[in-house]
């Protein structure tokens, strides 16, 4: 009887441990880095999150998942990465722009204005939308004035031509205008000149160069300031090349920065 009873145990922990081996297969890895991000293994849930990203492919979803793990983790650097990733791809996305904005404001470091209120400004009407739906929305403006074209030279009546012209002069403006924004979004989203500081602390120097005395000391930045790249130089130390990035910080600081401080975004 005693023999039957832990048979029957062992089929029970046999069949459990099978369902359980199942069911952890069929799980896709970014199920799994959500279950381990809900249970509260947010080092395991980032390293998953990366995983799919470098196997799969990117995705905003994703992006800010590994974001919002890194922040649980108390790695503000590669949060912010991510969240800047994440909006990269969806710009208009309120919850990203919510989170990044909240670990921005826990940083050390507070930067003055960056660039003119001209080139803020365009680039602030550029991140209300996508660069996919910039260009959509320059192909309906294109199609409504080629509409309007054709109402102007097949229109019958005199109204309906100058609906045509009018229409067709604003509609094709308009296009143009979404044209632009759908390139320069375009190119936000793919430019590789916006840099975090990854380290918890950096001096960066007056030149390419590790400061030899205070006097070549340029500022101290710490983890998740960000930094506009403006040039690079490759220089030997030790035998070691080394690349160094010219930075701006905001307008009134720019200095020279170890690349091996910062993540490009």
């Amino acid at each position: 009887m005693d023999q039957l009873i832990s048979f029957r145990r062992s089929a029970v922990i046999t069949l459990i441990f099978l369902f359980t081996a199942i069911s952890s297969f069929g799980q896709s890895q970014a199920e799994k880095a959500d279950s381990a991000y809900n249970a509260g293994e947010f080092d395991t849930a980032a390293a998953l999150y990366q995983k799919v990203i470098e196997t799969e492919g990117s995705s905003a979803p994703l992006y800010f998942n590994l974001g919002n793990s890194h922040y649980r983790l108390g790695q503000m650097a590669s949060a912010i990465v991510a969240y800047e990733r994440a909006l990269r791809l969806d710009p208009s996305n309120s919850d990203i722009r919510a989170n990044l904005s909240f670990v921005n404001s826990r940083l050390i470091d507070r930067k003055g204005p960056s660039g003119s209120f001209l080139s803020q400004s365009f680039e602030n009407i550029t991140r209300l939308f996508s660069a996919n739906s910039w260009a959509w929305l320059s192909l309906a403006l294109f199609a409504l004035t080629v509409c309007a074209a054709a109402l102007y030279l097949f229109g019958t009546g005199i109204k309906l031509k100058k609906t045509g012209f009018f229409g067709g002069g604003c509609t094709a403006l308009l296009f143009l205008v979404a044209l632009v924004f759908a390139f320069n979004a375009r190119s936000m989203m793919e430019a590789r000149n916006i840099a975090v500081v990854k380290s918890k602390s950096t001096i960066l120097s007056t030149s390419p160069r590790a400061p030899q005395n205070r006097n070549e000391e340029a500022m101290l930045l710490h983890e998740g300031a960000r930094l506009t790249i403006i040039d690079s130089i490759s220089s030997p130390t030790d035998s070691v090349r080394t690349v160094w990035y010219d930075v701006a910080f905001d307008n009134d600081h720019r200095a020279w920065i170890n690349s091996a401080d910062v993540e490009i975004i």
